[in-house]
C-alpha cells in the first residue's frame, strides 16, 4: 500500500514475492481497513509517521492485526511496525535482502537468537493460548530454556525434549503444567481446468503441503466442485469434499480478488478459496491463499 502515486520500489516489492509464488496485490490505501482485516501481511511503503496515522484507528488487537512493515519509498530500510513476532520481523528481513535494504529488527526474542512463539506456531502448525504465547515469550526473553516435545530437531533457540521449565508440546491434550499447541486441520481446495489430469491435481496439493511443510495426515478434505478431486483425495489416501457451486461459501469478504476466468466458467470469484472454507467450517481461515499451478489453484484453510 501507499499514498500518492506509487514509488518505483512497490513494483520491486510485487515483483519479488510473484517470483518466490506468493500472491501480492497492489492496493490504494482507502483500502487499509480491508486490507488489515483480510491479508496475511501488510506493506505500507511510505512514512513510519503516515503510516502509524492511519493505523492506529483500525488496530484491534496483537491476536487479530496482521504483520506491518513499513518501506521508505528508496527502498532503504524495512521497519516491522505491527506483528514483529507474528511475521513482521521476517518479511522485512527477506525483502531487505531481496531489494537491497536493511531490516530494523528490535524485538527480544530474535535479540536472544530464538524463533519468536508465534513463528514456532507456524513451523509447527499448531496454535497455542494468548497466555501460553507470553509464557514462552517470557521465557526466551529471561534466557530460560524452553523444549519442544516430540521432535528430533527443535527450532533456533528451543531445545527437543521434555527437560525444560518450559515445554511445549504440539498436542490436542497435554501433561499438567505443559504448553499445549493444538494441530490445526488444513483443507485443500482446488480449482482446475477440464484439461488437468488426476496426477496433476495430487502433484498441485503435495506442492502446497511441501510450502506449508505439512503432512498427509494433517489434512482433513481435498475439495472442489469437481468429482476429479475426489479421484485425486483417493489417489492421495485423504477424505474428499465435493460441494454443489452454489452450496460454497462466496460472501467471505476476504477472498483473494475475483477470477475473470471463474466468474466466466462457474460465476463464482474462484473455487479454490471458497471450497477450502467450506469445507473447514465456521471459524476457520485461509492459511494458504490461492497459488496456480499449471492447470491446477490450491488454496488451504485452516481449522483448530
Amino acid at each position: 500500500m501507499h499514498t500518492g502515486e506509487a514509488p518505483p520500489v512497490v513494483s520491486r516489492i510485487k515483483g519479488v514475492l510473484e517470483l518466490s509464488g506468493v500472491p501480492a496485490h497492489v492496493l490504494p490505501v482507502g483500502d487499509l481497513a480491508r486490507a488489515l482485516r483480510c491479508y496475511d501481511a501488510v506493506i505500507f511503503a511510505g512514512a513510519v509517521g503516515g503510516a502509524v496515522r492511519l493505523l492506529c484507528p483500525l488496530l484491534r488487537g496483537k491476536e487479530v492485526d496482521p504483520p506491518v512493515v513499513v518501506v521508505d519509498r528508496e527502498g532503504r530500510f524495512f521497519i516491522p511496525l505491527v506483528g514483529a513476532h507474528r511475521g513482521a520481523n521476517k518479511l522485512a528481513e527477506e525483502l531487505a535482502s531481496a531489494v537491497g535494504g536493511t531490516a530494523v529488527i528490535t524485538t527480544a526474542a530474535e535479540a536472544a537468537g530464538a524463533l519468536p512463539p508465534e513463528e514456532l506456531e507456524r513451523a509447527l502448525l499448531c496454535k497455542m493460548s494468548r497466555e501460553d504465547r507470553l509464557r514462552v515469550a517470557a521465557a526466551l526473553r529471561d534466557g530460560r530454556e524452553v523444549c519442544v516435545a516430540g521432535v528430533e530437531e527443535a527450532p533456533p533457540g528451543y531445545r527437543p525434549g521434555e527437560g525444560c521449565e518450559t515445554v511445549i508440546r504440539r498436542a490436542r491434550e497435554c501433561r499438567e503444567g505443559e504448553v499445549c499447541c493444538r494441530p490445526l486441520r488444513l483443507y485443500v481446495g482446488l480449482g482446475f481446468t477440464s484439461t488437468a489430469s488426476v496426477g496433476e491435481l495430487v502433484e498441485a496439493v503435495r506442492k502446497a503441503l511441501e510450502d506449508l511443510g505439512a503432512d498427509l495426515s494433517a489434512v482433513g478434505a481435498v475439495t472442489s466442485i469437481k468429482p476429479e478431486a475426489a479421484e485425486a483425495a483417493r489417489a492421495l489416501g485423504l477424505p474428499a469434499a465435493v460441494f454443489k457451486p452454489e452450496e460454497l461459501r462466496v460472501d467471505w469478504e476476504c477472498l483473494s480478488p475475483a477470477s475473470r476466468k471463474a466468474l466466466e466458467v462457474s460465476g463464482l470469484p474462484g473455487v479454490a478459496e471458497p471450497a477450502a472454507l467450506t469445507a473447514a467450517g465456521p471459524g476457520s481461515y485461509l492459511l494458504y491463499r490461492k497459488r496456480v499451478f499449471g492447470c491446477v489453484t490450491v488454496s488451504v484453510a485452516a481449522a483448530v
